[in-house]
């Protein structure tokens, strides 16, 4: 039966950075879990043999990390045609997937990988590490094949998962990002109400248009205030759709980061999903007309074994010059909602375009967002949703026994990052930022104050 429109009153959308889906919810098909209908992880000699990674023939197969608390030695890389590499060559149209340890070793940082060795590419989590998203699993929706967009990296898909379309299909190291209109833009146009409430650095500070409106905090406030806006703000002034941003690892920051960004530790972004379902289920009447969508822009390198179904996605004019034939490697969904029943498990495909497809389908003229995006076959979050009835929020779980396992800090300063994990394309952003014209007056001091420089390594 389907969910009525009308009685969905705010969306929430919060991207996450660089995990696949059966590196943190591959576990749901394994013992004890056993959920029959999630495309996870097996015990199967043969389905190992195929979901493993091969290199200097050597087989590594899945295998379970125990450590959320610790950062992990490496980022591994995952542009275009890293990513190509991961995935293996197709075979009638299917990739092996079989590639993620190649990638890796060629990771700064990485440690040597030897026969026997276990890559940390080639791991996964249980509930013991990642008790927050156990909770969404278990409690709310589970979308587990939704699939990045692109097979390429951060600003593209988060380009596309904003946009519809992206006019780059590599990160751009040297800012500033390359304009191009937003869903904010759109929402504005459509008279949505809109905010974006951010742990650190917005992420589209890179696109120095929006510099203004971040410092002037109309559409951009800190996270905090997230708690109290969905106490005290009025209705008719509560935004429509609120997106809630992370700490990221690739940003000058203070203390721990918060995306699951490799290197970083996944503790942090249990911390940081508790705090984005806290503030949005503490008010009955803000949560009953609620959808929080909760997906990773991409799978940052870390092993899926599902190929990306084909999907045709070409360039703008003017742009890059190769398409993309498939879309890109499996990563986490979750909706959470009161209009989703208890360990809901959505089979069919979806990508970031999703959730635009559900932001037209509640806002858009015709109950569109852009014919662009209406073309891609893939489903829309409103599939998801298979509850008439909105349910009560259930409680919070409890992360202390979680936090009181975390080992004494050792060899690593709060505060700081190591040389895997220096924040390249966001300190060149904000370089570019305190050299831009419009700052010789001060403008964007205010903003670039809780960001002083850092060092960077080439």
């Amino acid at each position: 039966m389907a969910v009525d429109l009308n009685l969905i009153k705010t969306i929430v959308v919060v991207m996450m950075e660089n995990r696949s889906f059966d590196h943190l919810l591959g576990y749901l098909s394994l013992p004890p879990y056993n959920w029959p209908n999630v495309d996870g992880l097996q015990l199967d000699p043969n389905w190992i043999a195929k979901a493993s990674s091969t290199y200097n023939g050597n087989s590594f197969p899945p295998f379970l990390l125990t450590d959320p608390y610790d950062l992990i030695d490496a980022d591994p890389p995952h542009e275009r045609d890293q990513i190509a590499t991961q995935m293996g060559t197709p075979v009638n149209g299917v990739y092996p997937m079989n590639g993620f340890v190649t990638n890796y070793a060629a990771a700064k940082g990485a440690k040597p990988v030897t026969a026997g060795s276990q890559p940390p590419v080639m791991g996964y989590f249980t509930p013991d590490q990642v008790p927050v998203t156990d909770f969404f699993a278990q409690n709310f929706a589970v979308c587990d094949h939704w699939f990045s967009s692109l097979p390429a990296g951060t600003q593209p898909n988060r380009l596309i998962a904003m946009s519809g379309f992206t006019n780059i299909d590599v990160n751009r190291n040297i800012p500033p990002m390359p304009e191009q209109e937003l869903v904010y833009k759109w929402l504005t146009k459509n008279g949505v109400r809109w905010r974006v409430y951010h742990e650190g650095l917005p992420f589209f500070a890179m696109m120095l248009g929006w510099i203004p409106d971040i410092l002037t905090e109309q559409h951009f406030r800190p996270l905090e205030q997230l708690y109290d806006d969905v106490q005290n703000e009025p209705p008719d002034e509560f935004p429509q759709v609120i997106f809630i941003e992370p700490i990221y690892t690739d940003a000058p920051h203070i203390g721990p980061s918060s995306d699951d960004h490799a290197p970083s530790a996944v503790k942090g972004g249990q911390e940081f999903l508790l705090e984005a379902y806290r503030s949005m289920m503490r008010v009955p009447d803000v949560w009953k007309g609620t959808v929080m969508v909760v997906t990773y822009d991409e799978h940052g390198g870390f092993f899926d074994h599902v190929s990306p179904p084909a999907l045709q996605t070409d360039p703008p004019p003017n742009t890059y010059d190769r398409g993309f034939s498939t879309l890109g490697v499996r990563v986490p969904g979750f909706v959470i909602s009161p209009f989703v029943k208890p360990k809901t498990v959505f089979n069919p495909v979806l990508d970031h375009t999703s959730i635009l497809k559900f932001i037209g389908q509640k806002f858009g003229k015709n109950g569109s967002y852009s014919e662009l995006v209406d073309t891609r076959k893939v489903g829309s979050v409103l599939d998801v949703l298979n509850q008439p009835i909105p349910q009560p929020a259930p409680g919070i779980p409890s992360l202390v026994p979680y936090l009181a396992k975390q080992p004494a800090p050792g060899g690593f300063t709060p505060g700081t990052v190591p040389d895997s994990a220096i924040p390249k394309n966001f300190q060149r952003a904000l370089d570019e930022i305190r050299t831009h014209p419009d700052n010789t007056t001060g403008k964007f001091d205010d903003l670039l104050a809780a960001f002083p420089p850092q060092p960077l390594i080439a």
